[in-house]
């Protein structure tokens, strides 16, 4: 990669480190976004691009400080207040993100990734309505993900609109049948909905994909149970 790299082309410094970062070498991609800089110092792109290594080793401070940095020589770019939203979320500072994100959509409303990021953080803060209102929003503009849809349903799921949850959980299903947790979750709703045959139908499909998972032990066993005071095996 760095043979065919033109020295003094900060781009070039920048692309590389984009590569190294998602081969998850962060030193090496910190250093070629830190080269970007040293051959331009007024390179917004190298300022984001190192603010999402240091998201990705958890240094929100400094991811912080370089969407900063970008939004000084770049002012209007939606993505930064973006990444900037994320980073001020990851910290626990809640209303700087919801600035953030405001000024992410104020600078392009179709930006599709900041109405998922609020909902996200919405949910995290369980205000569900809000959280409704945002995935809802991204959804009108991409169609959504197996993730989001997922999200949706435990957003309507906590507000006790048990059939928007149940559409919402099946939607992600469709899109992506390994969203495991998403049959455990339907198979609660149907139980509150009343349905019981759907309820097993969800359960029996959980408990065979989940089986020996480590991370779904608590939910496996607890599914076992509903299967089997069911009454019907």
């Amino acid at each position: 990669m760095g043979q065919a790299l033109n020295p003094i082309d900060p781009a070039g410094h920048v692309e590389l480190g984009k590569i190294y970062h998602q081969l998850g070498e962060h030193d090496k991609a910190i250093a070629s976004f830190q080269t970007a800089l040293s051959l331009d110092e007024k390179y917004q792109h190298a300022y984001n691009n190192l603010g999402l290594v240091y998201i990705d080793l958890r240094l929100f401070l400094l991811a912080i400080e370089m969407f900063r940095a970008a939004l000084e020589i770049e002012p209007e770019n939606p993505a930064f207040y973006n990444n900037l939203g994320y980073a001020y979320d990851m910290s626990d500072r809640f209303e700087e993100a919801l600035e953030a994100y405001q000024n992410a959509l104020t600078s392009d409303p179709a930006f599709v990734d900041t109405y998922y990021n609020l909902a996200d953080a919405y949910l995290n803060k369980e205000s569900y309505a809000e959280a409704i209102q945002y995935y809802e929003a991204g959804i009108e503009i991409d169609g959504g993900d197996a993730t989001v849809y997922f999200n949706l349903g435990l957003a309507y799921q906590e507000t006790g609109e048990l059939l928007s949850a149940i559409q919402s959980y099946e939607k992600g299903v469709s899109l992506d049948a390994t969203e495991l947790e998403a049959y455990y979750r339907l198979a609660l709703a149907y139980q509150k909905h009343g349905d019981h045959l759907m309820m097993n139908r969800y359960l029996d499909t959980f408990l065979e994909k989940a089986a020996g998972i480590p991370h779904f032990e608590e939910q496996w066993f607890s599914a076992k149970q509903m299967r089997q005071s069911s009454g019907d095996r």
